[in-house]
């Protein structure tokens, strides 16, 4: 169907998220279909819990936690609710099988998992490039994820999606356990892991506060330290990643609603309308209004 220690994330449903692109379909707690992910393009999209993306044609350019990946054909990406994600560039040929799950059902398998570097390494390597052997396989549980959401009885689907999404992070976190990913490097998993928490109250915050300092003391780091940590991990300042991401908030607001540009303000916390245009004029080139004109053409 077309689109109609161990460092476990932690949920946080934001308000934010219904002018973020999303694959869901409808109210359930998964959708699993076919997306070409073009009306996605330039937007954050919503994970709503997880997101896994199985690509069998085409080519894109994948933004993940700031940092850019490739997508083609035999590769598959794994993302969580507190993931930045968006797609900054998509091929005329792209299309990809996805499966998106509720955190409902997915929070007990997260919590089951056996190797204890699981979530660094798949926060370090969200994309994987599927081996020719494993790829009937990965596309056979997708085919048998859609089965259940559109074949099953509704009394024990959600058993079922609990099942193969856990099978699928057992079977990833074997792979790890083998060394079948790339290795993690003494300090600089340190380095990343404080980088990736930054990630994680940025997507969680950003709508509230633009502070660096603010996100330093929830870090207990100085500020400057965090600067030097980003600056090395992401070659660039952790207010270049705050604006980045405000500047991404207020194009899926001004795309995806029919919100006012002062409702848009009002929801992210600038001090008034007059502000939220200089800002993002500053930092696009646009004005709001001339963005969402742009916008509808797409």
């Amino acid at each position: 169907m077309m689109e109609n220690s161990i460092n476990m994330p932690i949920f946080d449903e934001k308000n934010m998220t219904n002018a973020r692109y999303s694959f869901c379909h409808s109210n359930g707690h998964v959708s699993a279909g076919i997306t070409d992910l073009k009306k996605s393009r330039g937007n954050l999209i919503d994970t709503n819990g997880c997101v896994i993306l199985i690509v069998t044609s085409g080519y894109a350019v994948a933004s993940i936690n700031f940092r850019k990946y490739p997508l083609r054909k035999g590769f598959m990406t794994l993302f969580f609710y507190d993931e930045v994600f968006r797609m900054e560039k998509i091929s005329s040929a792209f299309s990809a099988r996805f499966v998106t799950l509720s955190y409902e059902l997915i929070e007990e398998a997260l919590i089951d998992v056996p190797f204890p570097k699981f979530w660094d390494i798949l926060y370090e390597y969200p994309v994987y490039h599927v081996m020719q052997q494993e790829w009937k396989l990965l596309n056979g549980w997708w085919e048998q994820m859609h089965w259940i959401e559109n074949e099953t009885v509704a009394d024990y689907r959600d058993a079922l999606f609990r099942i193969q999404f856990h099978t699928l992070l057992l079977a990833m976190s074997g792979k790890m356990s083998k060394g079948m990913f790339p290795p993690l490097q003494g300090d600089v998993n340190r380095q990343w892991r404080l980088v990736t928490d930054f990630l994680r109250l940025l997507n969680k915050y950003c709508t509230a506060t633009r502070d660096v300092q603010f996100y330093a003391d929830e870090l207990c780091i100085t500020t400057s330290y965090l600067n030097k940590l980003c600056r090395k991990v992401l070659q660039v300042s952790p207010k270049t990643l705050i604006d980045r991401l405000t500047v991404s908030e207020i194009k899926s607001c001004l795309a995806n609603t029919d919100w006012s540009v002062k409702k848009i303000a009002e929801e992210l916390h600038f001090e008034d309308v007059s502000y939220l245009c200089r800002y993002f004029r500053r930092l696009t080139g646009m004005s709001p209004i001339d963005y969402r004109n742009y916008a509808e053409t797409l």
